[in-house]
């Protein structure tokens, strides 16, 4: 469905206007009070905007009130009471959201933030999150610019995972069930088949501390959540064929600083 189905609302708009006019309200009527129901419904889902769900949703409280025995009998709007009142609270918000539409489509396009960016096809990407929503949020989006993603939600799970596939980058979060990204960043760099992937920590662990660990570890970038998806897109778009990432970005090799795979080892 498109952002905003103008042509639905607008029919919406009539339908609830020839209602309104032909109902004058003031006692139950739940027939018509369904009507309004469904209508009001039909425009919150026509158009994805904040001030004409509002308008709709507030007339379709106020219908309520007037099709009902006495929920507009202590209704006020100046010198009008009652059912009439209500009505008049009505037309406004019906008239806010004509208005709301008539805005949108007089709105030129908005322009992108990010501009797109040109993923390397291929590229084999592993997601290690335990954070089950987070992990195949980011992984949606990262196949969505073209990326090959894996995803695992353990440090042992995300071992093996990187045996299979070969990854040429790992985001990988630190605080795992486990174990934590570190012992699984070491274990990687261990073993000659994942030893080449570009290692990137994605992780709340923002102190200085959990940096100069992380660089200890092997990972070449430390990224603090929450990440702006272009600037962890961008970084995936430098990222060069394997053989090209296995040096640490400030060009220390991050050979010497490996130490052995706390147990990980399959």
């Amino acid at each position: 469905m498109p952002l905003h189905d103008f042509d639905k609302a607008h029919a919406v708009h009539a339908a609830l206007l020839a209602l309104l006019l032909a109902e004058a309200g003031g006692s139950e009527n739940p027939a018509v009070l369904a009507r309004v129901s469904s209508l009001c419904d039909a425009g919150v889902d026509a158009i994805n905007d904040v001030e004409s769900r509002v308008a709709i949703r507030g007339l379709k409280s106020l219908a309520q009130l007037l099709y009902s025995n006495d929920g507009h009998r202590d209704v006020e709007s100046g010198s009008m009471r009652g059912a009439e009142a209500v009505r008049f609270q009505m037309m406004n918000a019906l008239s806010l959201y004509r208005g709301r539409l008539e805005a949108l489509e007089g709105r030129p396009p908005s322009r992108p933030e990010v501009p797109p960016i040109t993923a390397k096809k291929g590229l084999r990407v592993l997601v290690v999150e335990d954070n089950r929503d987070s992990a195949e949020t980011l992984g949606k989006l990262l196949e969505l610019c073209g990326y090959d993603v894996s995803i695992a939600g353990t440090a042992m799970e995300g071992l093996e995972t990187a045996k299979r596939i070969r990854p040429d980058v790992v985001l990988c979060d630190i605080g795992l069930p486990d174990s934590d990204g570190f012992t699984l960043a070491e274990a990687l760099h261990e073993n000659p088949v994942t030893s080449s992937a570009r290692l990137i920590a994605v992780t709340a662990y923002g102190q200085e501390k959990d940096r100069e660990r992380s660089k200890r570890a092997g990972f070449q970038i430390h990224l603090v959540k929450p990440v702006n998806p272009g600037a962890l897109l961008q970084l995936l778009e430098e990222s060069s064929s394997p053989a090209e990432v296995s040096a640490d970005p400030r060009g220390v090799d991050l050979a010497a600083h490996r130490k052995p795979s706390a147990g990980l080892e399959l």
